[in-house]
């Protein structure tokens, strides 16, 4: 999974790096046939539409797969790994919680302002900005030359004096904050923590033929005053081998989770391509569809029932 160089680094190193500096990268960190297998779990181009399963939505140019808990347990294994928590427990002073997570794709173009996730929400809006520690972790699962996150450094220990604005502008930043901007085109396993105070965003780009994959997942050291906090962890019970009090704790076992899942997806943050090929995907259904409306219509229960037992004897004699 992850390379010696990163399974091998100091975790006490990387958390000075951490509360000094804001963030630590780490240079191809996970093995590139890790990330195939894993890309495998994922499929991008199957959107959801009434199944009743986790899986892709689209808000505009990005593709969300947000709970892969539930059906990757390459990500599962990632994200609660011995070195991650190695890192959060040496990182934090009270308990930590996985507050949210997911893998995504960016495509055609991307204009992500400057902020800060140190977010507490109501409902599906941002209520206002909190004090408690996090780590934002950053994995990037393809080569990422342009749509780089960037950093300002040592942002994370002065940007409390921007918790009432909900972005600084591109104009802002550049007039006051230039000098200290840090970007990281890096390559595919590339690892990125950053301290969730500090001011960041990914470049923005427009190139019809360049799209980023990334694992996004962030954990914040909960207090009893911020119960709620987070969006729900939907764990597939299968993955959980590892299973230990300090992995429930971090995943939020009987903890309560009151943010809805992200992005807030439907069919109208769909752009009009992906509603027109979606619609090339549906038509066949409707047609069947439409068939086994009129069939169970027309035909009483017991005789579609008795059908489907001869089918069934039929099957089973071969």
């Amino acid at each position: 999974m992850f390379n010696l160089n990163f399974t091998n680094a100091s975790t006490t190193q990387i958390v000075n790096d951490l509360k000094n500096k804001g963030y630590f990268a780490a240079e191809e960190a996970l093995e590139e046939q890790y990330i195939d297998e894993l890309l495998q779990e994922v499929d991008f181009n199957s959107i959801l539409v009434n199944n009743n399963d986790v899986g892709v939505v689209i808000a505009q140019n990005i593709k969300f797969f947000t709970h892969c808990l539930a059906s990757s347990k390459k990500t599962y294994d990632i994200i609660t790994s011995r070195k991650i928590l190695e890192i959060c427990k040496e990182y934090f002073d009270d308990n930590y919680k996985l507050t949210n997570h997911r893998v995504y794709q960016v495509n055609q173009k991307a204009h992500m302002p400057w902020h800060t996730d140190n977010n507490l929400q109501s409902g599906k809006q941002l209520a206002a900005k909190h004090n408690m520690p996090g780590l934002l972790f950053l994995i990037y699962f393809s080569d990422v030359t342009t749509n780089a996150f960037q950093y300002l450094k040592g942002s994370h220990k002065w940007s409390s004096k921007y918790d009432h604005e909900i972005y600084l502008s591109d104009d802002f930043i550049e007039k006051n904050y230039k000098p200290d901007i840090l970007s990281f085109p890096m390559k595919k396993g590339s690892l990125i923590i950053s301290d969730i105070h500090g001011i960041h965003r990914a470049e923005p780009f427009q190139d019809d033929n360049y799209n980023r994959t990334t694992l996004l997942f962030q954990v914040d050291q909960v207090g009893s005053e911020y119960v709620g906090h987070g969006e729900k962890n939907l764990v597939n019970t299968e993955y959980l081998d590892n299973l230990t009090p300090e992995v429930m704790d971090y995943l939020g076992f009987g903890f309560s989770r009151t943010y809805p899942a992200f992005p807030n997806s439907s069919v109208a943050t769909l752009k009009p391509q992906d509603i027109l090929a979606l619609q090339k995907r549906l038509l066949p259904q409707t047609v069947e569809a439409f068939f086994k409306y009129i069939v169970n219509s027309l035909l009483p229960a017991n005789v579609i029932i008795n059908a489907k037992r001869i089918l069934w004897d039929l099957k089973q004699n071969k």
